[in-house]
């Protein structure tokens, strides 16, 4: 007995695309207060539970992830692709942000590694076209400040650098941490046998499977190193509050630029952990917690010099 004519196959459905602005929790009430995230991915945005679990009941956070954006997760995975910039991508969020009215009242903004980048332009779109009273906060955490001394071409990236950069993601991925010293970040041979010996990795781990994750993570900081070409702003007149944790990106650097962009006394928070574990560090939800429960500095309006200097 043949079968009926059923047509051609249909092609398997995709998932519908992740909206970039999404709520972490439910609202207490209109009156809630938003504290908008920006996130740039690495890890995912289930990172930030802890940290908005700890935040006072009357504020209502949202996440900005930017791994919704195509282009961006595009030009990580492909490093011929377009980068879409700063500006760019501060403009999609806070566009998502005003559709929501989250702009029309008192806001937080947190930024944690690229995010605070992003975070700063959308601060700095805020405050040049009037509306940056309503942002009562913008807080970094572990940002790397968007200042000429800072900038690096791809191929002058410090390699021992980002090998310690990566040693803590992977340890953050195993949920252990992973101790470094100057031969482990020699090369990524030296990192694995860092690794099995303090129980990070399990012995015989192939050393082509570690080089597929390295490869995936040093093509990402590359693509956040092209967002960021070229994009020097200008200082604001706002505080801007820096969460630095004890293993931070940039450990010899006290503030990690970000008094070059301030134009008032910069805050400084310190908290235990490194880049990626800092996120679930009860410190860091602490520290926001108080920042959003002290009385805000008024910005004057128009304070701000074109987006992107």
């Amino acid at each position: 007995m043949s079968r009926p004519d059923t047509g051609p196959a249909r092609p398997p459905r995709r998932p519908p695309p992740r909206p970039l602005l999404t709520a972490l929790r439910p609202a207490a009430g209109p009156a809630a207060r938003p504290v908008v995230a920006v996130h740039p991915g690495a890890l995912p945005a289930s990172a930030w539970a802890d940290l908005t679990a700890r935040l006072p009941e009357d504020t209502a956070p949202y996440l900005c992830d930017l791994g919704t954006v195509t282009e961006y997760v595009t030009a990580a995975l492909d490093p011929a692709a377009p980068v879409v910039g700063v500006r760019e991508l501060a403009a999609r969020c806070l566009a998502e942000l005003t559709a929501a009215g989250l702009t029309e009242r008192p806001f937080a903004l947190v930024g944690w590694s690229f995010g605070g980048v992003v975070g700063y332009e959308i601060a700095a779109r805020l405050d040049a076209e009037g509306r940056g009273g309503t942002l009562r906060e913008l807080a970094v955490l572990d940002s790397i400040a968007p200042v000429a001394a800072f900038q690096r071409s791809d191929d002058a990236l410090d390699a021992a650098l980002l090998l310690d950069w990566f040693a803590m993601y992977l340890g953050a991925r195993r949920g252990r941490r992973l101790v470094t010293d100057a031969a482990a970040t020699r090369d990524l041979d030296a990192l694995l046998d860092a690794a099995v010996a303090q129980g990070v990795l399990p012995a015989g781990t192939e050393p082509a499977g570690l080089r597929k994750l390295y490869t995936a993570f040093h093509a990402g900081l590359v693509r956040n190193n092209r967002c960021t070409a070229g994009y020097l702003p200008a200082p604001l007149d706002r505080a801007v509050t820096v969460v630095k944790p004890e293993r931070s990106l940039l450990p010899a650097s006290p503030d990690l630029g970000w008094s070059e962009l301030s134009g008032r006394p910069l805050r400084l928070r310190h908290v235990p952990g490194d880049h990626y574990t800092m996120l679930g560090e009860p410190a860091t939800g602490t520290a926001l917690a108080a920042l959003l429960a002290a009385p805000p500095q008024p910005v004057r309006p128009g304070a701000a010099v074109r987006p992107g200097g």
